[in-house]
């Protein structure tokens, strides 16, 4: 087991958060650590709540060196540059010199220790550390990481899931359908899990991320003072608000019905086919690898997935030319499909 000295002081900040209905606490040793923790969790749709003497999952925060780990675990590489090393109940992920540590002790008890080289405390390693950490309190929560956009028909309250890794097409599709009149969820994260027998989806980045190709296509004419700069880790794209260019379309749960798997073609027509429930399974296990690392959790994410599957209709859409720049064209192909 990994030491538990680091453990035995007072944390000098507690904080706690709210989610889809389940509370996130944060203890740090240090006001700065706290603070970061704080900064990230702004930025995505966590809630500052109450004191909970019961809370879902906790994060303990340490800014000293991480202790040294048991010998004997498996390991495999984590992109990007990390590992983790686990005996099947508790897992490790090594970034430079920083460690997350879950399940040691308590089974929804996280710690974090935040590495001293200058690799480990720049912006991206610190937004990587973070994510990890909230991402493996979450799934003791029984909330599971999609990297997925939804929107939200208008006419029919539809829920719409654009599945795939980064460039396929996510971001822009939802900046689209959102300036078409369609409600949003996220256009890149959000949490899984399921509610009696549905499954249902929460928004978790409050951020739209977007190529200068979906800037210049025009879908976001007149918005230009609103885009940010780009984020260090993530350099080829421009954030904004949505809410500050689509106030009214903004959704924080709903229930899909459809997933759809883009990718980006350098053909003019687009087309979509069908998929098959095991093939979308196939597709979103391969999408979500801590539902087969994470074995304390693996059993009711995969039943969360499985529940996803079943209830959606799927399809893999080939995305061509004539989906990017024109919003209403956009919305037509996708409302054709539902």
């Amino acid at each position: 087991m990994v030491s538990t000295l680091e453990t035995s002081a007072r944390p000098a900040t507690v904080s706690f958060y709210a989610v889809a209905g389940r509370s996130i606490c944060v203890e740090a040793d240090e006001a700065w650590a706290a603070k970061l923790f704080d900064l990230h969790f702004s930025g995505w749709h966590f809630k500052r709540s109450e004191a909970n003497a019961n809370p879902s999952a906790s994060i303990r925060v340490f800014d000293t060196p991480p202790p040294e780990l048991p010998r004997g675990l498996e390991s495999f590489e984590l992109t990007p540059g990390g590992r983790c090393h686990t005996d099947g109940l508790t897992y490790h992920l090594a970034y430079d010199d920083s460690l997350v540590s879950v399940g040691c002790g308590a089974a929804s008890s996280i710690k974090v220790w935040i590495g001293r080289r200058e690799s480990s405390r720049r912006e991206a390693a610190l937004a990587r550390l973070v994510f990890n950490a909230a991402m493996a309190a979450a799934r003791r929560c029984g909330l599971y990481e999609l990297h997925a956009a939804c929107v939200v028909a208008p006419a029919r309250g539809t829920g719409v899931l654009f599945l795939g890794p980064s460039g396929a097409g996510k971001s822009t599709l939802t900046a689209q359908l959102a300036s078409a009149g369609w409600g949003y969820l996220s256009d890149d994260s959000l949490l899984l899990y399921e509610s009696g027998e549905r499954a249902e989806v929460h928004a978790l980045r409050r951020a739209f991320s977007v190529t200068e190709q979906t800037v210049s296509a025009g879908s976001l004419a007149g918005f230009e003072d609103s885009l940010n700069v780009p984020a260090p880790f993530d350099p080829w794209k421009r954030r904004f608000d949505p809410l500050e260019i689509f106030p009214e379309g903004y959704a924080e749960t709903c229930t899909p019905s459809a997933i759809i798997f883009p990718s980006v073609t350098n053909v003019r027509a687009s087309r979509a086919e069908g998929l098959g429930q095991r093939e979308a399974m196939a597709l979103l296990i391969r999408m979500c690898p801590w539902a087969g690392y994470d074995r304390a959790a693996a059993r009711a994410h995969l039943g969360a997935l499985s529940r996803l599957a079943k209830s959606c209709r799927a399809f893999r859409l080939h995305a061509g030319t004539d989906l990017f720049g024109d919003a209403a064209r956009t919305a037509r192909f996708v409302a054709a499909l539902l």
